[in-house]
């Protein structure tokens, strides 16, 4: 090939790698918000409500241009994508909320899945664990109706003081649950410390008790439980709203109880530390892409035709990124996120969860969008029959940040992941 032709071709790679087909899905607004109190004391709001509707792209390559520009950059950091969007989900399975940028932990974001609500089941129950099991919108899909707003302390604040008791525990959630009041729906807030001291716990009466998690058994934080004495108004509402008949709890993860990660994780001879988590299910950050996202979206538009809504936010990622085309992530081993390296794990397998509506807790009558994904999407021979979107992460290091329009940049790929059941 003479050297004008290689450097057009090069250039064609650098300058126009794709034509992007933007496509914008109607969703259903989310339910009206009762408009937020006044903040708490010290405070100041991080993170927004999600997006009622995501733009997802569908990437349509010039012919060979992708595999010339992986030719060249081979054995490099290559940029594949950048990020779009971030989400945590302070209180596992309830309603998300979209950050622009996001301290990362050994555990994954900061804010994500710190919570979950529990149901307890005595010995006489025919499924789960005798005692506190965590319940997710598998089981109760109004928890997406469930909002929380994360607010942290603000040192510009008038009533900043470092014995205040909101700078003390790190911020507070305000949480928003809906309630029904004569036919009608009504909404109510609480608000409890994101990370209490011990002093805080001591006076509010928090205690360590036993959760099961899956697989899992861990000593964890009892916030409130219709059990206990004098419960506050807020647990019972929301046992009522959700339709449990189980007695019903919400958990903090205990600091020093985390959950150790084994399985598809890289060991600790490796990272310098073992992966752990809190209250997700399997590994510290997930990982989707957007062309993977409108992949399905354009499928489901053929055999739903009613079903209108991008499916991004049913698959409650922590990180989407806009980039290279659909289930490109799939051979991704090692890749960089702004200035922080991550370890990808395995493939995310899924439950019919993205079958929920996440802004009405309704769920799908035909189990869409899962029935579809399960039908050519069940692509790991370790999880037989199990569709897979996504990827599972491990940090490289226990600290870092992330941001939206970080660059991301891949080193290594695999043909060989392999999923490693629990």
């Amino acid at each position: 090939m003479s050297t004008p032709v290689a450097g057009a071709l090069i250039c064609l790679c650098l300058v126009t790698p794709a034509f992007v087909v933007l496509q914008r899905y109607r969703t259903k607004p989310p339910p009206a918000e009762k408009p937020s109190a006044e903040k708490p004391r010290a405070c100041k709001r991080y993170g927004s409500s999600p997006q009622p509707s995501i733009e997802t792209r569908r990437w349509i390559r010039l012919p060979n241009a992708w595999k010339i520009w992986q030719f060249f950059q081979a054995k490099q950091w290559r940029v594949v994508g950048s990020v779009d969007s971030l989400y945590v989900h302070p209180i596992k399975s309830c309603r998300a909320v979209r950050v622009e940028e996001a301290e990362v932990l050994s555990t994954g974001l900061k804010y994500d899945r710190s919570f979950t609500f529990a149901e307890f089941y005595d010995e006489d129950s025919l499924v789960g664990s005798t005692g506190w099991n965590f319940i997710t919108q598998r089981k109760y899909g109004q928890l997406a109706n469930i909002c929380v707003e994360i607010w942290v302390p603000d040192s510009e604040s008038n009533d900043h003081f470092s014995d205040q008791p909101n700078v003390l525990s790190e911020g507070v959630l305000r949480v928003q649950y809906p309630v029904l009041d004569s036919g009608n729906t009504a909404f109510k807030t609480f608000e409890i410390p994101y990370n209490p001291t011990n002093d805080q716990i001591s006076e509010m009466g928090y205690t360590l008790e036993s959760l099961t998690i899956w697989k899992d058994r861990v000593d964890a934080l009892l916030i409130a439980s219709t059990t206990g004495v004098n419960p506050p108004g807020w647990i019972k509402d929301i046992k009522a709203y959700i339709g449990g008949s189980k007695p019903l709890a919400l958990f903090r993860v205990a600091a020093g109880h985390e959950r150790e990660v084994f399985r598809n994780a890289p060991r600790r001879e490796q990272l310098g530390y073992q992966s752990v988590v809190g209250f997700v299910d399997a590994y510290p950050l997930h990982i989707l892409g957007l062309s993977s996202v409108a992949d399905v979206d354009q499928r489901l538009a053929d055999v739903s035709p009613a079903f209108e809504e991008s499916t991004a936010l049913r698959f409650r990622a922590n990180v989407y990124f806009d980039g290279p085309e659909a289930y490109a992530e799939d051979s991704w081993k090692n890749i960089r996120i702004g200035q922080s390296i991550y370890h990808v794990a395995c493939r995310t397998t899924r439950c019919e969860l993205p079958n929920t509506d996440q802004w009405t807790g309704e769920k799908h009558r035909d189990q869409q969008p899962s029935k579809l994904i399960k039908s050519y999407r069940s692509i790991d021979e370790g999880a037989v029959g199990k569709a897979c979107m996504g990827m599972q992460m491990v940090p490289a290091a226990q600290m870092g940040i992330i941001k939206v329009g970080d660059k991301i940049r891949v080193r290594e790929t695999t043909d060989e992941h392999k999923y490693i059941k629990q």
